[in-house]
């Protein structure tokens, strides 16, 4: 069995990261899991949050990013396939608009309260569970 998995993390832009890695910890629609080598082919939902690569032995972490919604596939060949709405390496986030987008969403969502929950409050949701990922991706 091979110590590292092949990863691609996959937006509609086009492929942001080709990379190896020791195991992969995503966040999962029903909670963050982790991956590692060998690991049987499957598909998961994944929900706006951080995604951390790490070497091999599970200790050191080699990159994290912020990831939207979308889904993680692990293939036949143990290969793992990001694909997501929207994702940036933690080093690439702009801090102070993902402060700015945050502020902005909790403000337009406490507008909300008491309101009936549309499409408008998943959206806000979304939204600010995005910009929480990018300041996540920094700082942890």
């Amino acid at each position: 069995m091979s110590s590292a998995i092949t990863i691609n993390i996959v937006t509609p832009r086009g492929v942001l990261a080709q990379t190896d890695a020791g195991y992969v910890t995503a966040p999962g629609e029903l909670g963050e899991f982790q991956v590692l080598p060998g690991h049987l082919p499957m598909l998961v939902a994944i929900k706006p949050g951080v995604l951390t690569l790490g070497s091999t032995g599970g200790i050191v972490v080699a990159a994290r990013y912020a990831v939207g919604s979308g889904y993680l596939r692990i293939n036949e060949t143990g290969t793992i396939e990001v694909l997501v709405e929207e994702a940036v390496h933690g080093s690439n986030v702009d801090v102070a608009t993902a402060r700015a987008e945050l502020a902005a969403a909790d403000a337009e969502i406490a507008k909300l309260q008491g309101a009936p929950l549309d499409g408008d409050w998943h959206v806000l949701q979304i939204r600010r569970a995005w910009a929480q990922a990018q300041l996540d991706a920094v700082s942890n």
